[in-house]
């Protein structure tokens, strides 16, 4: 059943090389799920998790280290398979029954695929927001300016460590809930008499 009261903001964090090319053999997976739940009642934050992932295709290079703060070491020790993040995000968090928010179309295409990959069932469902493109439908700017660059706009500072998911999600729903607050706003200015 649909939840139309929560929406979960997702960002995601994959192994990585400087020049972007991996050695033999190698392939780009996620080493950490972020989720961020909204209310939408209430524009308020609930909760923000962290899941780490173990790669199985990948390694963890002093790159993605410096990028993400993870290590293969804290990976292994800390994170879970990437079938078992998926049944969390789908059975604990409520997956395929809220709105999914990104801020790039991205995130779900890196999950779908990997997905795919492995044989794992897609945890999220249909329903997907781009939030970098209701946020250029809110301020009519043209170009992608990015997760920090839409935070200064709006007069807001990206909170916590960049490049990690847990952070990036909460900063992407700040981001939603600063639009839906002025949209919310508008309306009611927009449907007040006069006085």
């Amino acid at each position: 059943m649909k939840n139309f009261n929560l929406v979960n903001v997702l960002d995601t964090e994959l192994t990585c090389y400087a020049d972007g090319v991996f050695p033999a053999g190698e392939k780009s997976e996620i080493i950490e799920f972020g989720l961020t739940t909204v209310d939408l009642r209430s524009l308020q934050i609930v909760r923000t998790i962290s899941i780490p992932v173990r790669p199985t295709m990948s390694t963890v290079s002093a790159f993605c280290t410096e990028l993400t703060g993870w290590t293969a070491v804290k990976l292994n020790k800390q994170g879970v398979s990437y079938a078992e993040a998926c049944r969390r995000l789908a059975s604990k968090h409520g997956g395929a029954n809220r709105l999914l928010v990104t801020d790039s179309n991205g995130d779900v295409t890196t999950v779908r695929e990997q997905c795919k990959l492995m044989g794992v069932e897609y945890p999220f469902g249909e329903d997907h927001l781009n939030v970098a493109s209701l946020f250029a439908m809110s301020t009519a700017q043209r170009q992608n300016l990015g997760l920090v660059g839409m935070l200064s706009n709006l007069g807001m500072a990206f909170e916590g460590r960049q490049h990690r998911a847990d952070c990036d999600s909460m900063n992407i729903a700040r981001v939603l809930i600063r639009l839906l607050g002025s949209a919310r706003g508008g309306l009611i200015a927009a449907t007040t008499p006069a006085q």
